[in-house]
């Protein structure tokens, strides 16, 4: 057991942990801009099917949402590039939807990570980062969200 330890880190610390066999963690992340408007990043993970790429998971995620969240619109395209150090390849996709009368918007960036031996033995791991505010974003909060997924860096904290 001791030689697959590996430290987990939060934002209030680590510990010392096996590698999970999945991690479901959500983390949502509540910010205020300097205008005093409330913004969240979020971070979901997801496993894609065997052979279903990740654009195929997008799609079968919109329909999801379109089908559970009232009044929800995708906006614009999917786009694809790529992201932070490692050069992560990403789709990108906007909407919104309604929530207590109120119009939520969304931008989501869906990146496939690269194969480790802990984290993703399987090359079929998620993660998904997601910025969501009432209104419109602020320039703000977009330059913000692009601060967080162009400087994502994975397993930075996992022994190889």
């Amino acid at each position: 057991m001791e030689k697959n330890l590996a430290a987990y880190a939060l934002f209030e610390g680590s510990f010392i942990t096996e590698a999970p066999v999945i991690d479901r963690t959500v983390n949502i992340l509540m910010f205020k801009d300097p205008d005093d408007n409330e913004y969240q990043i979020l971070i979901n993970r997801a496993l894609l099917e065997e052979d279903q790429t990740p654009d195929a998971w997008c799609e079968q995620q919109i329909d999801v949402q379109r089908n559970q969240l009232p009044g929800f619109k995708p906006e614009g395209k999917m786009l694809t590039h790529e992201i932070g150090p490692a050069r992560l390849p990403v789709i990108q996709i906007a909407n919104n939807f309604l929530q207590d009368g109120k119009t939520i918007r969304q931008v989501q960036s869906i990146i496939r990570l690269p194969w480790h031996s802990d984290v993703n033995p399987v090359q079929r791991g998620l993660l998904i980062f997601t910025l969501r505010a009432d209104d419109e974003f602020s320039e703000y909060q977009r330059k913000h969200y692009v601060q967080v997924i162009n400087s994502f860096d994975p397993q930075t904290t996992l022994p190889r």
